[in-house]
């Protein structure tokens, strides 16, 4: 695995570099700067005028938060202003947004460990985002909101890009995830018991990689790196942003990442979720 900084601007071969699993990191893009402004303006505006954000965990009740965090996503989410955003990082990476489609936008929230680390703040065990049914030429990204510490950050594990780890992504469904399972989030508080595809074997720390940026700064990787959240023992509420872009050409050519370990059978049942970077339609699908 390489690492690069501050080049995935212009850089026309990125996409078989994050595919081949090498990883960008950039650090003074505007796209991203912009879009952690707008998040701060978001969690304020969720949270009902309070500007203390990380320290929000410790001001009410945890159903409280739940609350307030469903509020946020979903405030966030679906808004033009973040999708117009995403649609100024490919630009300002030197891509064609006619080329692009991209996954809704997400927050996440992540306050300490023993207050909440289920449903809207799920803790995310070590996973591919194949074993939860993205696509082989899925390209990640990922930013803090605010500036973090290796102890609050997420992990990727880049020695298992190629390796395979026996999991349970073959009994898990994304029609049902999508379906059922994703709008319970909020009735997960005390534990989760949505069903998760996980490792059902020990995953080696050894090669961890703990990327602790600073606000906007933003990292690029396949979806099929092996990543998850570290759990925060903090006392600082962690919040990041991340989208998933799709190249159409080679979602066509079935280009992108070697799958090595995953067994959904259902991932077209992601298309729906699609939007093209272009004019922010909704994707119909290889055939459309």
């Amino acid at each position: 695995m390489d690492l690069y900084i501050n080049q995935l601007q212009n850089k026309k071969d990125f996409r078989n570099r994050v595919y081949s699993g090498d990883i960008f990191l950039n650090t003074d893009l505007q796209a991203p700067a912009a879009l952690c402004d707008f998040a701060r303006h978001c969690i304020t505006r969720a949270f009902d005028g309070e500007t203390h954000h990380q320290a929000l965990h410790t001001m009410m009740p945890v159903e409280e938060f739940v609350v307030l965090v469903t509020r946020l996503k979903g405030q966030f989410t679906n808004c033009l202003e973040v999708k117009e955003m995403i649609q100024r990082f490919v630009l300002e990476i030197g891509a064609d947004p006619a080329d692009y489609l991209f996954d809704v936008p997400r927050i996440r929230v992540v306050p300490n460990y023993n207050y909440l680390h289920a449903g809207v703040s799920y803790a995310y065990k070590p996973h591919r985002d194949s074993w939860y049914g993205s696509l082989a030429c899925q390209i990640n990204t990922w930013m803090p909101v605010y500036t973090i510490q290796p102890d609050q950050t997420m992990m990727i594990n880049p020695a298992y890009f190629s390796t395979p780890v026996k999991n349970s992504s073959a009994e898990w469904s994304l029609s049902n995830w999508i379906n059922v399972q994703r709008s319970l989030a909020k009735d997960n508080v005390t534990e989760e018991v949505r069903v998760h595809p996980v490792p059902l074997e020990e995953v080696s720390t050894l090669s961890e990689v703990r990327i602790a940026a600073n606000a906007g700064e933003i990292i690029t990787f396949s979806g099929s790196h092996l990543h998850g959240t570290v759990p925060n023992y903090t006392e600082q509420t962690r919040y990041s942003i991340d989208f998933r872009l799709v190249h159409i050409g080679d979602l066509l050519a079935g280009n992108g990442a070697v799958n090595v370990d995953s067994g959904v059978k259902d991932t077209e049942a992601g298309f729906k979720d699609l939007i093209h970077v272009s004019d922010f339609s909704h994707f119909q699908g290889v055939n459309q």
